[in-house]
């Protein structure tokens, strides 16, 4: 059965992705057109909405489907109350199992879900509803999901406390896109933000809010964001996300509503870092293991020295 895990919590910080904005009659949705991943990794399809201005307690439901040809399947229906609850119905997603994670942050209207464990039979058109006691709104561009047989789904690595790790990051650059706008890193679980690089022009790319431990040495025009974490700890043992985002501004209006499009190209790759405990202070033993040979040299010498004064004693 469907597993959800929600998270509310403030300190969270939901991924700084935008892509399409669909407005109609105050309220607004955005997503990702497009989002590519490998498979047996994990992708998170991104979006988030914003309402129009009102006192009231919200309740409602955020709703997922899954279009399958001409009908749209169910994946699963999460109700919030006021007073900050989430219960969601389980609904076993197609292939079965618990691969379906609600990753967003209702008090940022962030509704983000993560698939994880993909294969190919994921790749289809996903979108969402959002209906509250003061309305509703539904995106009318579903998001694709494109899931590629990978070389390898998932790098595994290994690293020492104190020391540094160097994170792969190895993506598919959209023929239309040739530079990402953003490099994303992102723990799974519980699944936050790590840290944002954007691009600077120039072949140039900046950390965002002064992170330190990050360092960008791939190249992402050339489909490489590789990074380099430093001073590892225990903590940092997980499954990582790199999400680099394309996107280009195309525009659509109508009477009703507007839609600007990016058209937001997401492409994900996901590795697991493994931290070592550093290695004990070996001086001390190479201390001990000269004074226990010198111990050991004067115990045979004492020892040949008795044998020897009993053998003249016997004389």
């Amino acid at each position: 059965m469907l597993s959800l895990r929600v998270c509310l919590c403030t300190l969270l910080l939901s991924v700084s992705i935008r892509g399409y904005n669909y407005s109609v009659n105050g309220w607004s949705m955005s997503g990702a057109d497009v989002v590519t991943a490998v498979e047996g990794s994990s992708a998170v399809l991104p979006y988030t909405f914003t309402h129009p201005p009102t006192d009231l307690a919200l309740t409602g439901s955020v709703i997922w489907y899954r279009k399958e040809s001409n009908d749209d399947i169910l994946l699963f229906n999460c109700t919030f109350p006021g007073a900050g609850g989430f219960a969601c119905d389980e609904v076993t997603p197609k292939g079965g199992g618990s691969r379906i994670v609600f990753v967003g942050n209702i008090s940022q209207r962030d509704i983000s879900i993560m698939v994880e464990r993909l294969s190919r039979e994921d790749s289809d058109w996903y979108r969402c509803r959002v209906e509250l006691n003061i309305g509703r709104i539904e995106t009318p561009i579903p998001t694709e999901l494109s899931v590629r047989v990978p070389g390898e789904s998932v790098s595994v690595l290994n690293g020492t406390e104190g020391a540094s790790a160097v994170l792969p990051c190895v993506f598919r650059r959209p023929r239309h896109y040739p530079i990402p706008y953003t490099v994303t890193w992102m723990r799974k679980d519980p699944y936050r933000h790590i840290v944002t690089f954007r691009y600077q022009g120039s072949g140039s790319w900046a950390a965002e809010n002064g992170a330190t431990r990050y360092e960008l040495v791939g190249d992402p025009e050339l489909g490489n964001a590789t990074t380099r974490l430093k001073q590892l700890s225990a903590e940092d043992s997980h499954n990582y996300l790199c999400l680099a985002e394309f996107r280009r501004s195309v525009y659509f209006f109508s009477s009703s509503y507007t839609v600007n499009e990016p058209v937001f190209f997401l492409s994900q790759y996901e590795t697991q870092l493994w931290i070592r405990p550093a290695p004990k202070d070996f001086p001390v033993l190479m201390l001990c293991i000269p004074l226990g040979l010198k111990t050991l040299a004067l115990f045979v010498t004492g020892v040949a020295f008795y044998i020897d004064r009993l053998r003249t004693g016997r004389d």
